[in-house]
């Protein structure tokens, strides 16, 4: 893939942008009345264009994947250059090489895959086999996970943890711009101050923290001390004041921390939001494809929920950040 004019690029990413799925149209999806009309409004805004006409509600992945052909034929064809794929495809890649350790040591089915990154899921699969070389990025954590299986030591959280760590390791050597490298440290960022938030203690927190975030130690060591007064003055100027805030009165107030999780789910997002309105550089075409991954989680969640009879105001409660105008 050779370097392309990034000025038309951007062009071309806004007038995509008026077929993203914007929160207002997600609300409505979520208050129709059953799954089957929600599925239906899902394809009336275009979702899932090629998917064939006649699948059901319960097959909401399989629009969920021609969504994720669509978008990832555009970014192959229009990309500045080989990185910016090779780094949006890397979250399935990276998910896809636990799903194939999992498979192997579990026994589940295919179902478990996410539509394929730069790599096919039977690469994954030999490779868990290790019939297949994959790269370092992907091979490693692939053995680390195998070592935890053959040791009698995996847990799920153990398991997601090596691939989590070793997924943002990737990006921040592989990403070179500014923006999109800010963006990354603020994804582990949140993650860290929430895992502070559900912690008991740092010893404890320690092997599901994710390196190369700004916080450091001593913020989250007070969060999970619960020295609240502390934890804000020092923050502050910081950008993770009100999501930190966001934490401590939502404990205070004794509720489920799930509408703190949706704020750090959408924090990076948010982040990235408020340059919305630069049309140089390569800002456009990073949110055009982050509120595209979000719109594909946004219907895998409201669908999942939807057909099992989840309350409207509790999946509402959980949507990712959307696209905004």
């Amino acid at each position: 893939m050779s370097k392309k004019d990034i000025v038309f690029i951007n062009g071309l990413v806004k007038s995509r942008e008026k077929y993203l799925i914007s929160e207002e149209k997600f609300l409505r999806v979520i208050d129709a009345p059953s799954a089957d009309e929600a599925f239906k409004m899902l394809r009336e805004y275009n979702f899932g264009g090629e998917a064939p006409a006649d699948i059901a509600a319960s097959d909401y992945e399989k629009l969920i994947s021609a969504e994720w052909d669509n978008f990832t034929a555009f970014l192959k064809e229009y990309s500045p250059d080989d990185n910016f794929f090779k780094c949006i495809a890397a979250r399935n890649d990276f998910f896809n090489a636990e799903a194939a350790v999992r498979q192997k040591n579990l026994g589940l089915s295919d179902d478990v895959f996410m539509p394929e990154g730069v790599y096919s899921v039977t690469s994954f699969k030999s490779a868990a086999e290790g019939k297949v070389n994959l790269p370092a990025h992907l091979s490693a954590p692939m053995g680390a996970a195998q070592a935890l299986f053959d040791a009698g030591e995996a847990t799920g959280q153990k398991v997601t943890m090596v691939f989590l760590k070793a997924y943002y390791e990737y990006m921040l050597k592989t990403v070179k711009n500014a923006d999109w490298k800010t963006f990354i440290v603020y994804e582990i960022d949140a993650k860290n101050i929430s895992t502070a938030f559900r912690s008991v203690s740092y010893d404890k927190a320690q092997d599901i923290l994710i390196d190369g975030g700004k916080v450091g130690e001593k913020i989250l060591r007070l969060i999970i001390d619960g020295n609240e007064k502390k934890v804000l003055e020092k923050t502050v100027q910081t950008p993770y004041f009100d999501l930190i805030k966001l934490g401590f009165d939502d404990r205070k107030k004794g509720v489920s921390l799930a509408s703190f999780e949706r704020e750090v789910e959408s924090f990076a997002l948010k982040k990235l939001k408020e340059k919305r309105f630069e049309t140089d550089g390569l800002v456009p075409m990073l949110l055009f494809a982050n509120y595209k991954i979000n719109e594909l989680k946004n219907v895998r969640l409201i669908m999942s929920m939807k057909l099992c009879g989840a309350d409207a105001d509790v999946i509402k409660g959980r949507l990712r950040e959307c696209y905004e105008r």
